[in-house]
């Protein structure tokens, strides 16, 4: 792992990252995101950000990503943050980049004066929940809702 150099993420990245959001939505049998190098640019930078990249970088090819926003815990009364999307190309694994960019977020937190992490894992990423708990992760009994689509615009239209 000599060669890994883990970074915050620039608008140069897109094509690599978006390759890399293709490769996990393939890896946990979902259809191709939506997520365009354009869309990186526009809410990973400027006036219009919603989330902060870290990227894993072996020579000049991104080969892990990990992408999380600021959020806040009413019950623990402090902030904290909400990771997106962690992702480490399938040759680059069990080499310890995932931990070296759960390291670089766990920093980030701490800088932010944030006390906490959360984030989401899929029930059948083998993987990457046996990842989360050799980490010391823990599993919480919460239920994922979504509202998205026709029914956000339907909901939308009632206001």
């Amino acid at each position: 792992m000599d060669n890994i150099t883990i970074r915050v993420g620039s608008p140069s990245d897109a094509d690599g990252i978006c390759a890399l959001a293709e490769e996990l939505s393939a890896h946990e049998g979902a259809a191709s995101p939506m997520f365009t190098p354009l869309d990186f640019k526009r809410f990973g930078f400027g006036k219009e950000q919603r989330f902060y990249s870290i990227v894993a970088e072996s020579g000049k090819k991104i080969v892990g990503y990990l992408f999380f926003c600021d959020s806040f815990h009413v019950g623990l009364g402090s902030p904290g943050l909400n990771m997106l999307d962690l992702f480490v190309e399938k040759k680059f694994r069990q080499m310890g980049i995932g931990k070296k960019l759960m390291q670089a977020l766990s920093l980030e937190c701490t800088r932010r004066h944030g006390n906490w992490i959360t984030w989401q894992c899929q029930p059948s990423n083998e993987t990457a929940l046996k990842f989360y708990q050799k980490m010391g992760g823990r599993r919480y009994a919460a239920i994922d809702f979504e509202l998205a689509g026709i029914a956000l615009q339907r909901l939308v239209g009632n206001c």
